[in-house]
């Protein structure tokens, strides 16, 4: 459960910081977001995956906890730039 805890953070995080570029925000949104908008996403995206190391380090211990989030955030990253290259078929799933 404690690895479900420290994916779900990271996958979200990688999604904010990748919906924070004006490129990205076109192709998923359809529109720009304001600059105020993308700075918060950069912060909450940055901040999501500082949470998921707290809680891979309280969870894990700090140690054990350190190389999981890695490999959380690795899972993610890949995640994500797999939905990113996959991004027409997914619009055209839920269009």
């Amino acid at each position: 459960m404690i690895h479900f805890a420290i994916a779900v953070p990271a996958i979200l995080g990688f999604a904010m910081l990748l919906l924070a570029m004006a490129r990205h925000q076109q192709d998923w949104l359809r529109r720009k977001l304001t600059p105020r908008t993308g700075t918060a996403l950069r912060r909450g995206g940055f901040g999501t995956l500082a949470l998921a190391f707290v809680i891979a380090g309280l969870g894990l211990g700090w140690a054990y906890g350190t190389l999981a989030w890695f490999g959380w955030l690795s899972m993610a990253a890949v995640l994500v730039l797999t939905a990113q290259t996959n991004r027409e078929r997914i619009m055209r799933l839920f269009s």
